[in-house]
């Protein structure tokens, strides 16, 4: 098990971790000084808190560490199965030797086996071998022997062509590429921006407070003397500046939204996919299945020059439908994949049923499928070769695009021209059109490819594929957002524009598929910038329009379902995979995958995006003002000659707040309500901007004045030193809770009630803060003196102040986000 992976950290690998982070090292160096000292109560109290500190740490850690694992069993490959006698979706981690695993185009096979069963299978196995030349594979012969390599699959290869059954012979390590892998496993994985940006910060942090740890040290020798003093000194102001709660606050917070996310039906590949998401400027979405719904209907057909109207109540008998229609639903069912479970060919099957016409010689099942000829870019047709009863015939049925079909057929210019008017007519009406046609075998053995076949023109069949229930909302959503929308089919072009105006896209021109290779880049960046429909596109035409969009600045989420879609899901920002309809090869190059198709759950996504930025900012900004008085309560005190007011006890203490009241109170807050009216983030903020810095050290510097003038205040009155370093520290503990309350409203002059969380870490904190000042024996440890009814009076004063204070910084200085919010409709 590889430690770099942050889905499999155990109690132990993370109590490894823990030793040898700083914080604890500061913890023990202050013990060690303290015992040198002579105070052994400091000592053990300090040993207490590293115990206390530990334990929070690894809960936090070991809660994150489950969310990763959780989120990486959800999304991890599946593979069909037979169990029971049932096809049932697997994980492909749970594969047993002995199973039998069913394959098709654009599937990854999951182990080593042999195949049992299958038609025109080609496989590509260049993850092993590093040929690219895809591979033919037989059925395995019963009289080969073992190492006959005809019916060999091996893990990882992807099925480019054909169907088939396997049987697993190996799975796991004992694959061959399983043993490949496992010399992989100790390679560390590229870190996310965000953490990148995490690790600078906290560098840079770092060093700022090791500098002023060795001047702070410098200065109580030289201004107090003592050696051991000063060096106490220094670890406190270390301890209080070391910025441990950055990396802590950050994988928590993205860890815990991919949960949430999954949850949603959102499964995130990749963690850096939350970060990306709330950046989207445009999002081009394929039609069918993820702006559509996942079934079809035939709504009109066209035979014979005649038009026929089909709805779902005379489809339960139809009578009086002719022959040329008969042939035209026998043909279309056979040129469709036998149970593919495609919503197309279901619709087909369905016509087929309703309409009762015999087949030629039976039905699909006695017949023989001899060879498919498989839909391409080149030629969006499929066509299919039969083998009836007898063994003496066959059958070619082929169906597709109406322009390759009609020149499949080599109709003539006035046939075309007729068609062509009826294509334009079903598309403007929304409906998918597709052309058949049926054709005789020519002398000698099939034609390689389906231009070799006499085909026939039948007719044409249009199709309903509606839109989803919630598109058009999640559409007109995702423009107030200030997110394009861009709707990508290969559809006939009046079909998509119908559609794309039924689900609020801007149809107002449409480009086709061919433009994004003919036209030159800046005349594509052109047409981008005003055009949202594109019809006919094939797969690797998407890529064309995905890195013509990132030349432009924008930040793209694809979604895709296919082979050819990885390309442009791996060029994309964010590649958005259908879980429910995709190929394995389209899950693998996506960043993340929608398990329902769901058009929604991307906006969903995007939402929770932004709100994780929103909360995150927030957590930064408290953390910041939190770690500006305690250095100042160090620094402050040693120039003007006063008893000391933090020990490292103190910070301690502090850091054990911190941390919880981060993760508590700011990683489940709601999102505000104009979150998605606003544009999208800017594509290169930084973690911590220049503003959220300010804003944070501003409401700390308040808060370490006010705790300044309450230890002043306590001298002048005659309180002792115990005291006045308890009124501080009492102050201080009531000013971090003003500050969350403050920071984790809404913004500028909006207030919102607190989260539940944030209550319950309120009260956490108050009972320990109770028990520091009230128990006589941490009250000894921490050198406080009991406070009366007056102190505390004043230590609530500066806190109510100091979340006036803070709430007025939100109205005149917000966060930092765009200034401007983005009106219903407002084009962005």
């Amino acid at each position: 098990m590889s430690t770099h992976d942050p889905g499999n950290r155990t109690l132990w690998v993370i109590s490894l971790d823990l030793i040898k982070d700083p914080m604890f090292a500061l913890l023990l160096s202050g013990g060690l000084l303290y015992l040198a000292l002579g105070a052994w109560h400091e000592a053990v109290l300090l040993l207490i808190f590293v115990v206390v500190i530990f334990a929070l740490t690894a809960g936090q850690s070991l809660r994150t560490s489950h969310a990763l694992k959780a989120l990486g069993e959800l999304a991890a490959p599946r593979s069909m199965t037979l169990r029971n006698g049932k096809r049932i979706w697997l994980p492909s981690a749970d594969l047993i030797v002995g199973d039998v695993v069913f394959l098709s185009e654009g599937i990854r096979i999951p182990a080593d086996g042999r195949l049992v069963d299958g038609m025109g299978l080609m496989v590509d196995e260049s993850v092993l071998t590093g040929e690219f030349q895809p591979v033919f594979k037989r059925a395995a012969i019963p009289k080969s022997g073992p190492g006959d390599p005809s019916g060999a699959l091996f893990c990882g290869s992807l099925v480019i062509s054909g169907t088939g059954t396997m049987r697993v012979d190996l799975t796991g390590d004992a694959t061959r590429l399983g043993q490949i892998g496992m010399s992989m496993r100790e390679i560390a994985p590229e870190r996310a921006p965000l953490e990148k940006q995490t690790r600078h910060f906290i560098l840079r942090f770092m060093w700022l407070g090791f500098a002023l740890s060795l001047l702070t040290w410098a200065l109580y020798v030289y201004l107090r003397g003592g050696w051991l003093e000063g060096m106490l000194a220094a670890v406190t102001l270390a301890m209080g500046l070391l910025p441990q709660d950055f990396p802590v606050v950050v994988t928590i917070f993205s860890a815990l939204e991919a949960r949430r996310l999954a949850s949603q039906g959102v499964l995130i590949r990749k963690l850096s996919a939350v970060e990306t998401l709330g950046k989207t400027t445009v999002l081009c979405a394929d039609k069918t299945g993820t702006l559509t719904c996942a079934t079809m209907s035939v709504r009109r057909i066209y035979a014979a020059s005649t038009r026929i109207e089909v709805s779902a109540s005379n489809l339960v008998d139809w009578p009086q439908a002719s022959d040329d229609a008969r042939m035209l639903a026998n043909t279309a069912l056979l040129a469709s994949v036998p149970d593919s479970g495609d919503a197309m060919d279901d619709a087909f099957r369905t016509l087929a049923s309703a309409l009762r016409g015999p087949l030629p010689a039976g039905t699909p099942a006695e017949m023989t499928l001899v060879k498919t000829y498989p839909f391409s870019t080149d030629l969006p047709a499929v066509t299919q070769v039969w083998r009836l009863p007898d063994d003496a015939r066959m059958i070619v049925a082929c169906k597709g695009a109406p322009e390759a079909v009609f020149r499949l057929c080599g109709l003539d210019i006035l046939r075309t021209s007729e068609q062509e008017r009826e294509v334009r007519s079903m598309a403007g009406d929304g409906l998918r059109v597709l052309a058949v046609a049926q054709g005789g075998l020519p002398d000698g053995p099939l034609p390689d490819k389906p231009d070799g076949f006499a085909l026939t023109f039948v007719g044409l069949v249009a199709l309903e594929n509606p839109l989803k229930p919630n598109v058009r909302e999640s559409v007109l959503a995702c423009r107030s957002a200030g997110i394009r929308v861009l709707m990508l089919t290969g559809d006939h072009p009046a079909t998509a524009k119908a559609l794309a105006g039924q689900a609020g896209i801007r149809d107002d021109a449409v480009i086709l598929g061919d433009a994004l290779e003919k036209e030159s880049d800046d005349q594509l960046l052109s047409l981008t910038r005003r055009v949202s429909v594109y019809a006919r596109v094939k797969p690797e035409q998407k890529l064309r329009l995905v890195q013509i969009l990132k030349q432009d600045g924008a930040i793209v989420a694809m979604t895709g379902d296919g082979v050819n879609d990885a390309p442009a899901l791996r060029a994309a920002h964010v590649g958005i995979a259908m879980g429910a309809r995709g190929t394995d090869v389209a899950r693998e190059a996506a960043d993340i995958v929608l398990t329902e198709d769901d058009f929604s759950d991307i906006l969903g996504a995007i939402t929770q995006s932004r709100r994780l930025f929103d909360n995150l900012t927030k957590a930064i900004v408290y953390i910041v003002a939190a770690h500006v008085p305690l250095a100042g309560l160090v620094i402050v005190p040693l120039i003007a000659g006063w008893p000391e007011i933090l020990r490292p006890a103190h910070v301690a203490f502090l850091e054990i707040v911190i941390g919880p009241l981060c993760s508590l109170a700011f990683e489940s807050l709601a999102a505000e309500p104009d979150l998605m009216r606003r544009p999208p983030l800017p594509a290169v903020r930084p973690l911590v901007s220049l503003r959220s810095f300010l804003l944070g050290f501003t409401q700390g510097a308040i808060l370490l004045v006010g705790t300044l003038l309450l230890f002043a205040w306590s001298h002048q009155v005659g309180l002792p030193d115990s005291g006045g370093r308890a009124l501080a520290f009492c102050a201080l503990i009531l000013g971090n809770l003003a500050l969350v309350l403050a920071n984790s409203g809404a913004a500028g002059a909006r207030t919102s009630a607190p989260a539940r969380s944030i209550f319950l870490a309120a009260a956490t904190t108050l009972a320990m803060l109770l028990l520091a000042l009230e128990w006589p024996v941490l009250r000894r440890l921490f050198a406080f003196s009991a406070l009366g009814a007056r102190e505390w009076l004043l230590a609530l004063a500066v806190t109510w102040t100091l979340w006036l204070a803070a709430r007025a910084l939100l109205r005149w200085n917000p966060w930092p986000r765009p200034s401007r919010i983005i009106e219903p409709g407002e084009t962005p």
